[in-house]
Formats: C-alpha cells, sequence, structure tokens
C-alpha cells in the first residue's frame, strides 16, 4: 500500500493511542515479512508490522493469522529484547516514514532495560532495527555491507535521517506536487487543478478530512474525485485492507498452479473458439456448392475445355482447367457434402468447447472469492474432472481407512430484518447447498446466463428487502456490476446429471438490478 508522509503521519497519531503502555506478550511471524506483536492491553489485538517492499504498514488487528516457522535469527532478537516489555513511547519521524517504538522490559535479573524498534516503512528499503538507548544497532532484519554510506550492522551506531520535511504548500506547480507526493496523490491534484480548484482549497481539504480513501493498494487522505472506485475508509478499517493483501498473497503462494491452470485451459479455449467460428464461416460459404454443381451441368453448350471460369445466370464460377466439365460439377458436390459434414462436426465442437469455457469461467469467478477452504473444494472439483493430477493411491497396507465425509460449507449472511441467506462458492458447496440443506419452500436464486453462486433465502415469504439483498449477493459474487437474477421456489430446481453445481429451473421469475448497494458491497467485503 502506497501512503503519502502525511497519511502516514495520520495513521500513527492514531496508533499511538493504541500502542502506548500496551505489553507485548508474544512475537511471532506471520510470513516472511510479517511480525505479529500480540498485546496484553488489547483484548485479542496485536501490532502487525509489515516490512513489504511494496505495502509496507504498521497497524493493529484483531484477526486470526497463521504463524509460520521461527527459525530466523532476527526473530529470537525480536523475543529476547521486546517479549514481557511495556511499549513506552511511540513516534514518527516527522521528516520520514519512520516509526520508532521505545520499549522497556524487566530481565530474568530484575534489570530494565530500555530498547528501540525502529520500522524503516520507505518501499524497497524496508527494515526494522532493534537499538539500545544510545541508537548502536543490537540487531536488523536486513543487513548492509559495511563498505554502504549508510552501513546498517550491529555494534554500529545508527543516525536517523536527517532531512527536512518538505510538505505540498499553497503555492506549489503541478512539478513540485509530483516530487513530494505519491502517484495518485499528484493525479489527483492535477484532475482537480484542471477542474478549477486550487491547491489552497485542496490543502484544507486534506487537513479537515476524517476518512482515510483507498485506491487498489494506495491509502490517501484526499478524496479520489478522479477515481469513481475508490473508496472511503476509517481508521479501524485499514486492518481488513491487511488482511485482503495476506489472503491473495497466501492464495498466490499456494495455489499458484490452480491459477495458472485454469488461465491456461481459458486462453487455449477462447483461442479454439475463434478458430472454430472461422471454420464455420469457411464451411457456411460452401452450402451453396450443390447449386453450383447443377448449374454447370446445365451449361454444356458454352464450356470450352480448358475454361478457368464460367457464367451461369449471372452467377460467375471458378472451374479447375484440367478437369471437365463433369468432374468440376463433381468436385463442388464433394466440397459441399464435406462442409456439410463439417458444419456438423464444428457445432459439436462448439457446443463442447463452450461448456468447457463456462466451466473454467465457472472456477475463475470462484477463486476470486475463494478463502483456503474454498480453494481445496475447487482444486478437488478440478481433481474429479482430470484438470488436475490426483493424489496416488498406496496399495501398502491392507488395512481398510475409514472414510469421513467431506463437509461443505457456503458462505452465511444475514439479511436486515435478519432471514438467513446461505451462498456457494465452490460447485461442491452451490451443490451441497442446494440439494442437501435448502428446503423445498426455500428461495432459489441465481445469476442470468453467467457463472455466479446459488444463493438460497432460508424463507418462504422472504421480504423484499432480503429478495434485493440475495439478488445482490447473486450479481457480486459472480463479479458483475448489473444484470438479471432468477428467482426460484427451490422445489423448481433440478440437477443436471453429471454436471456438479449446474442445475435447469422449471419456474421462475427475472429481477434485473442496475447497481449494487454500497451498504451491500460493505457487507459482503467483510463476509468470509
Amino acid at each position: 500500500m502506497a501512503i503519502s508522509n502525511y497519511t502516514l503521519s495520520r495513521i500513527a497519531n492514531l496508533l499511538k493511542q493504541d500502542v502506548t503502555n500496551a505489553k507485548i506478550s508474544k512475537i511471532v511471524m506471520i510470513s516472511n515479512q510479517d511480525y505479529l506483536f500480540f498485546l496484553y492491553s488489547k483484548s485479542q489485538e496485536g501490532l502487525i508490522i509489515s516490512l513489504d517492499p511494496i505495502n509496507p504498514l504498521v497497524l493493529i488487528s484483531s484477526s486470526y493469522f497463521p504463524m509460520i516457522s521461527e527459525s530466523k535469527n532476527f526473530v529470537a532478537s525480536l523475543k529476547k529484547y521486546f517479549e514481557g516489555g511495556t511499549i513506552v513511547n511511540f513516534e514518527k519521524l516527522p521528516n520520514d516514514k519512520i516509526l520508532i517504538f521505545t520499549i522497556k522490559k524487566m530481565t530474568q535479573s530484575y534489570q530494565i532495560i530500555t530498547n528501540k524498534l525502529v520500522i524503516n516503512l520507505i518501499p524497497r528499503q524496508t527494515n526494522a532495527l532493534i537499538l539500545d538507548e544510545n541508537n548502536i544497532i543490537i540487531d536488523a532484519q536486513r543487513k548492509t555491507s559495511l563498505d554502504d554510506p549508510y552501513p546498517i550492522y550491529p555494534n554500529m551506531h545508527y543516525s536517523f535521517s536527517k532531512n527536512v520535511d518538505n510538505p505540498i504548500c499553497e503555492n506549489d506547480t503541478l512539478e513540485d506536487i509530483k516530487k513530494k507526493t505519491i502517484k495518485t496523490v499528484y493525479n489527483e491534484f492535477a484532475y482537480r487543478i484542471e477542474n478549477g480548484e486550487s491547491v489552497k482549497d485542496i490543502l484544507n481539504e486534506i487537513r479537515n478530512e476524517e476518512y482515510f480513501y483507498v485506491y487498489k493498494h494506495d491509502i490517501v487522505s484526499l478524496k479520489l474525485k478522479s477515481i469513481p472506485d475508490s473508496k472511503a475508509i476509517s481508521y479501524k478499517d485499514i486492518p481488513s485492507l491487511f488482511i485482503q493483501k495476506e489472503e491473495e498473497k497466501y492464495k498466490k503462494n499456494h495455489y499458484d498452479v490452480v491459477y495458472h491452470v485454469v488461465s491456461h485451459k481459458l486462453k487455449g479455449l477462447r483461442k479454439k473458439m475463434v478458430n472454430l467460428e472461422q471454420d464455420m464461416k469457411k464451411a457456411e460459404e460452401k452450402k451453396n456448392y450443390v447449386e453450383i454443381g447443377n448449374l454447370l451441368y446445365m451449361c454444356q453448350d458454352k464450356y470450352v475445355k480448358g475454361m478457368e471460369e464460367i457464367e451461369v445466370e449471372g452467377i460467375k464460377i471458378k472451374l479447375n482447367p484440367t478437369l471437365n466439365l463433369s468432374e468440376n460439377a463433381s468436385y463442388y458436390f464433394k466440397q459441399y457434402q464435406k462442409s456439410k459434414t463439417a458444419l456438423e462436426q464444428i457445432r459439436i465442437q462448439q457446443e463442447l468447447t463452450k461448456e468447457k469455457i463456462e466451466y473454467f469461467e465457472k472456477q475463475e469467478v470462484a477463486m476470486k472469492y475463494a478463502n483456503p477452504q474454498d480453494m481445496e473444494d475447487i482444486i478437488q472439483e478440478l481433481k474429479n474432472d482430470s484438470y488436475l493430477p490426483k493424489e496416488k493411491i498406496s496399495y501398502k497396507s491392507n488395512k481398510k481407512k475409514k472414510i469421513v465425509p467431506k463437509v461443505y460449507t457456503p458462505r452465511t449472511i444475514y439479511s436486515k430484518d435478519g432471514t438467513k441467506i446461505q451462498f456457494g462458492i465452490s460447485s461442491f458447496q452451490n451443490d451441497y447447498l442446494t440439494f442437501t440443506l435448502a428446503r423445498k419452500d426455500d428461495y432459489f436464486l441465481h445469476v442470468k446466463d453467467h457463472p455466479g453462486p446459488h444463493v438460497i433465502i432460508f424463507s418462504n415469504n422472504p421480504s423484499k428487502e432480503t429478495i434485493l439483498f440475495a439478488s445482490e449477493i447473486a450479481l457480486f459474487y459472480a463479479s458483475l456490476s448489473q444484470g438479471e437474477i432468477y428467482l426460484a421456489d427451490k422445489k423448481d430446481v433440478k440437477k443436471i446429471p453429471g454436471k456438479l453445481g449446474k442445475v435447469t429451473i422449471n419456474k421462475f421469475e427475472t429481477i434485473t438490478l442496475n447497481s449494487i448497494r454500497d451498504s451491500s458491497k460493505e457487507i459482503f467485503a467483510t463476509t468470509k
């Protein structure tokens, strides 16, 4: 997440209230670049220090994060000097993206020691350092060579930046602003100035801004009028951005092969469909060859051996000069028969290819919103359909293993009036939800003509608001912003044999939505 110096200062001021006088109970790694400090004074909360070289951040979060192996020496140093300690002071250097935690700790010999944890959040220069009271380096996550202009090495004195803070001023030109802030903020200034706003007015708005604004991985303190897709968040919402980033990173690291298989298959199938359409066009052009063959038999009086072209009833017909008229006619008849057979085969191939494209598009949409458990369901489906290798079965043991039935867990969400709604991410979840959990009089929803979740309203008489909310779920988790949604009684929904998660609907209504409400999007963003 790219963050300007001003925005980081705002976050640091709010963070100071959360961490000052907090006691550190435990320190763990949650990734190769991220550390979690559990805090005694905060109920089930922890201080996360993310040293991602592109999107670094420090925040408080109450979410659970799986821990990884703690074999790295730097984690041992963090534990030694800070575990069991109390954060007595926290500050941000006003002129740089550097945070300083001052932490007191009582040693096993009852000696009080004070050390500093320095966090460098400058992108591509991220680092964490442990300093003593005299700013002597004890340890660092990333050490540098002694030949470096600013060496970071144990027992050396650490010099804090002496840069002068250079904030945006009222008299700055766009070129000045470009040098002082991140690209997203600069682009917003350029957009607003072009539309008649002054730098002074924009700065006043920033100083009085209550919210933060997010676009992709950027967090800024200025409403982004130039980017309609940006959204306003509070300080308490920032952890959800980190969680989303961690989930994306986890999915990429653990399921990269699956993403590759799905995208590769889709690319190949779409190319095949284009080729089939071209073949279809060529075959269609030969559908009139039987008429051409018949016309040739009608113009024997005009034919002269060796002709390359003949005109019959205003139609110019190409001829092979080495063949006689009858042989040319026979050639056109044969080409017609071939095209007729080809058209039948092409249509079959188009249907099969379309079906496979829909299959992988369904997986692509599902993976966008999948958590690790959902991903395992998707992987199992791909294995069952032979798109991923299945595990080898060992026959060494004669003992029969007890088969534990797989339990699929659809997502659960409640409408404003408390009505329960569930929806599936994977095909297994959709099938289990619709044909095991749902009752015959419950309501079934699915987006029209597009891969998406099965949505079940657990009510035989839901309110209009609940139906609208469920329709928004169907659209949102199909990666659509507008469209038509089928609404039916579950009893009118039937399985398609051999097509996991695919159904036919005997009787339905159609709901048309032109947008999804922002309030609903906010709920979906926190639904796991």
